[in-house]
C-alpha cells in the first residue's frame, strides 16, 4: 500500500505510475473508460483512488473491471459515494490509507423506487445494482441504509446523509479483503470528515 501511495502522491488525475493505477476525479463513462484501458498494463498490482463518486454505471463497469484485474484498491483521502459503493465492496483486496475515509451515500434503495422518472430508469438502476452484489456476495443495504447520527452541538438525533462503517460491520455486510483500514476510534473518522466538510454516521 505505501509504495502504491508514493508512486500517485503527485498525481491528480488518471494516469499509471510505476506499478500503481492512480484515479483522482469523478467516475462517468470517459474516466472508467480511461481508467479500464490502463487497467490492461500487466504491471499494476494496486489502483490508488481519490474521488467524490459518479454516475452509477460507469462505477459498476469500472467496479467490475478492477474485481476481474485482481487490483489492491487504496482509498487515498477519500472515496465517496459510487465509489465506496460499489468499487471498495468489488476490489478482491483494499486498504483505507491513514486519515483517508469511505463515505457510503445514495446507494440504490429498494424502498425509493416508484418510476419516479416516468421511464423506469430507477428500476433498472435498482436491477443492476441488485445483481452487482449478488455477483461479489455483498449486503448492498450497506450503501443505502443509513445510521442515526447525533449533531454534537443540539444532541439532535437524525438519519444520516453520509455515513461510513466500522471494519467489523463491512465484514457483516459481506465486504471482505480489507488489508489495511485507517479507523482509530469513530470519534477520529467522524472528525476527519468534518475537515472534509461532511458531518458523517457510523454503521457499527
Amino acid at each position: 500500500m505505501t509504495a502504491a501511495l508514493d508512486f500517485c502522491a503527485s498525481v491528480t488525475d488518471i494516469r499509471v505510475a510505476r506499478n500503481a493505477l492512480c484515479f483522482t476525479g469523478d467516475i462517468d463513462a470517459a474516466t472508467a473508460e480511461r481508467a479500464e484501458t490502463l487497467m490492461g498494463d500487466r504491471r499494476l498490482t494496486a489502483m490508488v483512488i481519490t474521488s467524490d463518486g459518479g454516475e452509477v454505471t460507469a462505477a459498476l463497469r469500472l467496479a467490475r473491471a478492477l474485481r476481474a484485474r485482481s487490483l489492491l484498491l487504496v482509498v487515498k483521502n477519500h472515496c465517496i459515494s459510487s465509489c465506496a459503493n460499489f468499487l471498495f465492496p468489488a476490489a478482491r483486496t483494499k486498504a483505507v490509507a491513514p486519515d483517508s475515509i469511505l463515505i457510503f451515500h445514495g446507494g440504490i434503495a429498494p424502498g425509493a423506487f416508484g418510476g419516479l422518472f416516468g421511464d423506469g430508469e430507477e428500476r433498472e438502476l435498482l436491477s443492476q445494482t441488485r445483481s452487482f452484489f449478488r455477483e461479489i456476495g455483498v449486503d448492498g443495504s450497506i450503501t443505502w441504509q443509513p445510521p442515526w447520527r447525533r449533531d454534537p452541538r443540539s444532541g439532535v438525533r437524525s438519519l444520516a446523509q453520509e455515513w461510513t462503517a466500522t471494519p467489523a460491520a463491512l465484514r457483516r455486510h459481506g465486504v471482505t479483503g480489507i488489508v489495511d483500514m485507517w479507523f482509530p476510534s469513530p470519534e477520529a473518522v467522524i472528525r476527519q470528515a468534518a475537515t472534509q466538510g461532511m458531518s458523517i454516521g457510523i454503521v457499527d
